[in-house]
């Protein structure tokens, strides 16, 4: 058999890869993106909820309850307000109050962390 004709690809077929080839990469682009996103929000939610828990801790060791605290922490970079709000449970009389905590990250509406914590009302009543 013999053939006449070149055996190299057309405009055409070369035309259709290079269509195929940026709608794969765009696809990529668009995944490493939502992933840096993904990642930004989980990195910012472990560090709200570490602050939060900190925060209860050292509501746990004062000795003063205040009704109502808050503050600002700098952590990984990253400046947050956090407040804590006083209510008491109801089934135990009074002795333990429970702390809601808010994180937020410096310019944020909404919280990234939230903490509901139990802590002993100790002498004050």
């Amino acid at each position: 058999m013999k053939y006449s004709g070149n055996s190299g690809f057309t405009l055409l077929e070369v035309l259709i890869a290079l269509a195929l080839l940026a709608i794969l990469m765009a696809g990529l682009i668009k995944i490493t993106a939502d992933n840096t996103k993904n990642l930004w929000y989980l990195e910012n939610k472990t560090i709200a909820a570490t602050i939060a828990a900190n925060r209860a801790v050292q509501l746990r060791l004062d000795t003063e309850k205040p009704e109502n605290l808050d503050g600002w922490e700098t952590m990984a970079g990253r400046r947050w307000y956090w407040q804590a709000k006083r209510g008491m449970t109801p089934s135990l009389g009074g002795t333990v109050w429970d702390y809601r905590i808010e994180v937020f990250l410096e310019g944020d509406k909404s919280p990234y962390a939230g903490l509901l914590s139990y802590v002993s009302a100790g002498h004050e009543q």
